[in-house]
C-alpha cells in the first residue's frame, strides 16, 4: 500500500486475494469494517467501476510483465483455463478483496488522523468522598438517665455501672439529665470530677484550655483534684482553667448559655407541670388542669425541635392516660392522671 513492496510480493498479494480458501476471512473483514462507525465518502457507480477495473488490470499487467522478464530457464507456471462462470466467481472474489483493501485502508487512515487531530481525552476527576458532618444525638444510659451529645462528643462508661456508683468519662460537650438514684452519678473530664444525685446540667470539655459546667436544675459538686470544691445550682456556671485548675463561678441564663441544646427537649422523670412549664415558656402558652393532682404525675420523654408543640403535649399527656385541648394557646389537660 505504500509502494515499497517488490513485484514478487505484489504477485503473492493478488494470488492470496484470488485464492478461494481466503474467502471466509475476507468476508469477515468486510463485515467488521462495514459495521464500524466511519465517515462515508460518496462515489458514483461509473467512477467506482473505473477504479476497480484499473486495479485489476494493473495487477494482471504487472504479473504478466514479471513472467515475460523471467529467465527462459525459469520454470513456467501452469496455465489454467477458466470457464466463463468460474471467471465471474474469481472476479467477484477480486472485487470483494479490493473493496476490503480500500475500506480497511480508509479505516487505518481515519484512525491515524483521529489520533493526531483529537486532543487527549481527560479523565473525570475522582469525586472526593463526602462525609456527613457530626450531629447532636441523644442516648439513654442503663440507669434511665438521658445524655445529649453535642456533635462529635463521646461518652465512655461500663454497661450497668456498679452496685455503688454510676461513673462516665466525657470527651467533648454534653447535656446530662440524670435519673434520681441512691448511687451518685460522677462525670470525669480530665482532672475535673462532677458529682450529682439527680439533676440537669451541661459540661463543655471540647477545648483544651478550659472546662465549663452549667446547671439548669438541681445542684452539682465539682472537684478540681487539688481538694478544692465548688457547689453549683440552677443558672450558675463554673469555668475551670485546664492548666491551673482554677475554679471561677458566675451567674448566667442557663437557657441562653446552652443555645445548641434548643434543638432537643429532654424530660427525665420530672412532674408533668415542670415539662409543660418549659414548653409554655418557649411557645408562649398557658396550661390549666381539670384535675390539679395530675400536674404532679411523672413523665419521661425526649423530642426534637422539629416536632410540633401539640405533638409533644399529646405524648406527655398520654403517658398518664390524659388528653388535652388547645384553645388559641390555652392548653387544658383533662383526665385522672396517675392517681
Amino acid at each position: 500500500m505504500d509502494k515499497t513492496c517488490t513485484p514478487e510480493e505484489k504477485d503473492e498479494f493478488f494470488s492470496l486475494l484470488l485464492h478461494a480458501r481466503h474467502d471466509d476471512q475476507l468476508r469477515r473483514l468486510i463485515a467488521d469494517t462495514w459495521n464500524e462507525d466511519l465517515p462515508s465518502y460518496p462515489q458514483d457507480k461509473a467512477r467506482a467501476d473505473v477504479l476497480l477495473q484499473r486495479i485489476i488490470d494493473r495487477g494482471q499487467s504487472e504479473s504478466q510483465a514479471n513472467r515475460e522478464s523471467a529467465s527462459p530457464t525459469d520454470p513456467q507456471p501452469a496455465v489454467v483455463l477458466l470457464r466463463p462462470r468460474s471467471r465471474s466467481l474469481v472476479l467477484g472474489r477480486r472485487a470483494a478483496a479490493v473493496i476490503a483493501v480500500l475500506v480497511i485502508s480508509s479505516l487505518l487512515f481515519h484512525a491515524l488522523h483521529h489520533r493526531h487531530t483529537q486532543p487527549p481525552s481527560v479523565l473525570p476527576a475522582i469525586a472526593a468522598a463526602k462525609h456527613s458532618p457530626p450531629t447532636d444525638r441523644c442516648i439513654a444510659l442503663p440507669d434511665g438517665s438521658k445524655v445529649l451529645l453535642h456533635k462529635d462528643a463521646r461518652l465512655d462508661f461500663h454497661a450497668g455501672f456498679t452496685a455503688s456508683r454510676r461513673e462516665v468519662t466525657l470527651h467533648g460537650e454534653a447535656f446530662f439529665d440524670i435519673h434520681r438514684d441512691s448511687r451518685p452519678f460522677v462525670v470525669l473530664t480530665g482532672a475535673i470530677r462532677t458529682t450529682v444525685l439527680g439533676t440537669a446540667f451541661n459540661i463543655d470539655a471540647g477545648t483544651e484550655r478550659q472546662i465549663v459546667i452549667t446547671v439548669t436544675k438541681g445542684k452539682v459538686k465539682v472537684e478540681n483534684g487539688r481538694g478544692e470544691v465548688s457547689i453549683l445550682r440552677r443558672n450558675e456556671q463554673l469555668s475551670v482553667d485546664s492548666a491551673h485548675l482554677h475554679l471561677q463561678k458566675s451567674t448566667v441564663d442557663a437557657v441562653a448559655a446552652l443555645a445548641w441544646k434548643k434543638s432537643y427537649w429532654l424530660f427525665n422523670d420530672i412532674p408533668l407541670h415542670q415539662a409543660l412549664d418549659e414548653l409554655s415558656q418557649r411557645y408562649h402558652l398557658s396550661v390549666v388542669y381539670t384535675n390539679p393532682a395530675a400536674a404532679n404525675c411523672p413523665v419521661t420523654a425526649s423530642f426534637t425541635a422539629g416536632e410540633s408543640v401539640e405533638a409533644m403535649i399529646e405524648v406527655l399527656a398520654k403517658i398518664n392516660n390524659m388528653s388535652f385541648s388547645n384553645d388559641h394557646g390555652r392548653i387544658t389537660i383533662t383526665g385522672e392522671g396517675c392517681n
